[in-house]
């Protein structure tokens, strides 16, 4: 999906602003070898997770697939046109069936790639959390943001482009042009919108504390 194709030049974008925002202000804290490990770690954090939820939304985009071919890998319509009298289809439907199985194995490579590698920095970050600037506000804060960022960039989209062309496909009509395959921008949305609330949460619950804290005190 065209969607994910946002995800390389706004992660760069995002990191180039991340490190200029750590340099410029990092109020005081020390930047040292383990801040810069921290940093490497948390980005890599961020990486294993979206890779692990554009697995999932594979995987859901296959299994919607088991359903009914059609509703993610082919326009019905169109797909009727290619098949002559006669029973022409075995092919198109093998190849379909290929690609359904490619992106089965495609997904789960995907989600234990990405578990392994978010898993593998989560433990570096925190085992570097107790050095000396290894856990400064703006990286750990700067995690949230960027997971929030990322997974709201695929997740709403393609919640919105999901929803229209299921709603096209079972209500508007039998036309070619209502009846675009909708089950990966679906597939995507059912990975990256529960994790977009999830880190929007956990990032306003983690803005919230230096003011209770703040409170407290006086």
């Amino acid at each position: 999906m065209t969607v994910l194709g946002l995800l390389v030049p706004l992660a760069v974008l995002g990191l180039i602003a991340w490190a200029i925002v750590g340099v410029t202000r990092r109020g005081g804290e020390p930047f040292t070898l383990a801040t810069a490990t921290a940093l490497y770690a948390r980005v890599m954090l961020i990486v294993g997770v979206l890779m692990s939820l554009v697995g999932i939304g594979i995987l859901i985009k296959a299994g919607i697939g088991f359903i009914n071919m059609g509703y993610s890998y082919y326009t019905p319509v169109a797909m009727s046109e290619l098949c002559p009298a006669g029973g022409g289809c075995v092919t198109q439907n093998a190849f379909y069936s290929d690609q359904r199985s490619q992106d089965l194995v495609l997904g789960i490579t995907l989600v234990v790639i990405g578990l392994l590698v978010a898993g593998v920095h989560l433990a570096l970050g925190r085992a570097v959390s107790r050095m000396p600037g290894g856990s400064p506000g703006w990286i750990t804060r700067g995690t949230l943001l960027g997971m929030t960022v990322m997974t709201a960039v695929v997740g709403i989209p393609s919640a919105a482009v999901g929803l229209y062309q299921m709603l096209s496909y079972f209500i508007v009509g039998s036309s070619p042009q209502n009846q675009q395959p909708w089950g990966e921008p679906l597939g995507l949305a059912i990975a990256f919108v529960p994790a977009w609330i999830f880190f929007m949460w956990r990032l306003v619950d983690d803005l919230r504390r230096p003011h209770m804290g703040a409170t407290t005190a006086q």
